[in-house]
């Protein structure tokens, strides 16, 4: 790697020194042609190649999406997005950015590969809680990913599935991140990356998206670990599973297209990228946006069938959650209970069961009800990680779980909220306008180090940067429900899987 320059299929790369000269940084690499034109909602195409020698020194622009951080009073404009109004924002934002401390190409470090959350609308991969370099420095090579956003990645219509019947629908943004898989195993040796020790991870909408890479058969063989953060994706029986068949999104997509006055795919392909996200904002409304849909090509189930199924890569899985969104989810998606009237419609939905399900709950009052949907039994984020635990262990699959919970300064007092872990987990606390202190650094230390060793041999379990020994973290099994609570330090979680929540796991697993 004289010079900070590599080759790589399309031609020659030299990249520029980080903040510490160890890290090689190369920003704003092509994985694919700019998916613009007519282009647009359609698979990405291969880059094109270059002649002479390409100077990766700046970042790609960020997928269109609403400007983030244009609202002072949001919360995320001052915990993530501080800068977020000042970057270029394009349809042409298919590059991925590498940080490497390797220099001869020749020493096969572990990989990661990031996948921004933001809910399908909005993020980039060079958000200011991810600090890359330094994550490299601890001997891994990181790659950061951009990928269509909004109704540019996940716009399904009849007159796009018409147009391309034997090719993934409505999955463009999910298509991206394969083909950025795809280019990383084929050129991250040039890197000193290592193809067949890859790791796949990602926060919320990347958790998601991770998780659709990891159950798609269009990705087998590409991937050696994933993790998950906020959370896996699981389906209570008596709940109903928030799936996305591609009848429904076609036809939210072509009201889309009535209410916005569109009339056919060459006039859409023709509208301004950024009209088309606001277009998206104003037709469809708050709470409702397009995302990955079951297409029966890229994604051919939900996350949860196929975990149930055995479907998904035979890989070790590390996953969690905040405590602190743990409540707030459920909520979200759906009320909670509140009466014991509430509670017994409730139980309706386990059938037959449903006198066992109230006998375990052992309500009397309504506070009874109250204070049952507020612990872990009731809430999905608890009980789902311990359920995807099961199933991991049973199909002899490793699975890694933690629950996120440390104190978070501020005077805002957020909590441990969805997101937070992040700032931990790549170590970015020096970046935020919080007044972390010593206690959280070490923390950081920590959780960074479980992350990088998962990432280099699909354990976390090993030693910190400063050479201390880690606090040991188990796989999750049915005779061991371990799971890691990250507070002021690393520690195996006191929340047990009680009866009624083992009854609510076990009921799901038999249907």
């Amino acid at each position: 790697m004289k010079n900070l320059q590599v080759t790589v299929e399309e031609g020659k790369i030299r990249g520029i020194h980080g903040w510490d000269p160890r890290v090689a940084v190369f920003r704003g690499i092509p994985y694919a042609a700019p998916p613009v034109g007519e282009l647009r909602w359609r698979a990405p195409e291969p880059p094109e190649k270059w002649e002479g020698v390409r100077v990766a020194d700046t970042y790609g622009p960020i997928a269109c999406q609403p400007v983030p951080g244009s609202s002072p009073e949001e919360f995320w404009t001052r915990e993530i997005h501080p800068t977020g109004q000042e970057f270029e924002m394009s349809e042409d934002c298919l590059y991925l950015n590498i940080y490497t401390t390797a220099r001869t190409g020749k020493e096969k470090l572990p990989v990661l590969i990031y996948i921004h959350g933001g809910g399908f609308k909005g993020g980039y991969p060079y958000e200011v809680e991810f600090d890359w370099e330094h994550m490299a420095k601890k001997g891994i090579v990181v790659v950061s990913i951009a990928y269509r956003l909004g109704v540019l990645g996940f716009l399904a219509h009849p007159w796009l599935s018409e147009e391309s019947p034997d090719e993934a629908k409505g999955n463009y943004g999910t298509l991206d991140q394969l083909a950025a898989l795809k280019w990383v195993k084929r050129n991250i040796t040039a890197f000193g990356g290592d193809p067949d020790k890859i790791t796949i991870a990602g926060q919320s909408a990347g958790a998601m998206s991770v998780q659709n890479l990891m159950t798609s058969p269009l990705a087998e063989g590409l991937i050696g670990g994933a993790i998950i953060e906020s959370s896996v994706t699981v389906a209570f029986a008596e709940k109903a599973d928030r799936i996305h068949p591609l009848k429904g999104a076609e036809k939210l997509g072509a009201e889309f297209f009535e209410k916005a006055g569109i009339g056919s795919l060459e006039e859409a392909r023709r509208l301004p990228a950024r009209e088309l996200v606001r277009l998206e904002d104003v037709v469809l409304g708050p709470g409702v946006h397009f995302e990955p849909v079951i297409d029966d090509i890229l994604i051919k189930e939900s996350n949860f069938q196929a975990y149930k199924g055995g479907r998904h890569h035979r890989i070790p899985v590390l996953a969690g959650y905040n405590r602190g969104e743990a409540q707030s989810f459920s909520r979200a998606f759906g009320k909670p209970c509140e009466t014991l009237e509430d509670l017994r419609s409730y139980a309706s939905g386990f059938g037959e069961k449903a006198q066992e399900f109230l006998s375990l709950c052992g309500a009397k009052s309504d506070g009874d009800v109250k204070a049952l949907f507020e612990s872990d039994a009731m809430l999905d984020l608890p009980a789902g990680a311990r359920m995807f635990g099961y199933i991991q262990a049973k199909q002899e699959r490793k699975a890694y779980l933690y629950e996120f919970d440390a104190d978070i300064p501020g005077e805002d007092n957020a909590g441990s909220y969805h997101g937070s872990e992040m700032w931990f987990a790549y170590d970015g606390l020096a970046r935020c306008w919080r007044p972390f202190t010593g206690k959280h650094y070490d923390l950081a230390r920590q959780v960074s180090s479980y992350w990088v060793n998962f990432v280099k041999t699909g354990d976390p379990n090993g030693k910190d940067t400063i050479g201390e020994e880690l606090p040991r973290w188990e796989s999750f099994t049915a005779d061991n429900e371990f799971v890691m609570e990250f507070t002021d330090g690393p520690a195996q979680s006191e929340r047990k899987v009680d009866p009624l929540m083992k009854f609510r796991i076990d009921y799901t697993l038999q249907r």
